[in-house]
């Protein structure tokens, strides 16, 4: 599968939204983590790395911001992509986002088949698997 053995950890206080990652990416095979707030997201990937990050800007205890910088140095050897999942949609967040090192920006409400082709492109996978898979069946 696409995303066998990949850890994907979600930060995100929208529990809707952690339920609907959970089920898109278990069914690719990808573990699923998830945190509804930046303290236990940031306790959650020191204490099982993830393969990809996914982030919310507006979290209770934190703004998604703030950590991210303390995220990506999380591996000392490698840096893990990021991709902030939002509401926001600022030139600002974004510009802050890009400097603070996030990979992606992706703006909700989203398209979970954009948001999977670009884990994949953050992973280095070939898309073209995921998309196989769902691509509508000829008759």
């Amino acid at each position: 599968m696409p995303l066998a053995n990949k850890h994907i950890v979600a930060i995100d206080d929208t529990h809707s939204i952690l339920n609907f990652l959970r089920i898109s990416l278990e069914s690719l095979d990808a573990r699923f983590s998830a945190a509804a707030t930046a303290s236990g997201g940031l306790a959650l990937c020191e204490s099982d790395r993830p393969d990809l990050i996914v982030l919310d800007l507006g979290l209770p205890d934190k703004e998604g911001l703030d950590i991210l910088p303390r995220l990506k140095r999380i591996d000392k050897v490698d840096s893990i992509p990021i991709i902030v999942l939002t509401v926001r949609n600022s030139t600002e967040d974004r510009d802050m986002a890009a400097k603070l090192g996030a990979s992606a920006y992706i703006t909700k409400p989203f398209v979970m088949d954009d948001l999977i082709e670009e884990i994949h492109r953050q992973l280095k996978l070939d898309s073209q698997a995921y998309l196989r898979l769902v691509s509508p069946v000829r008759v």
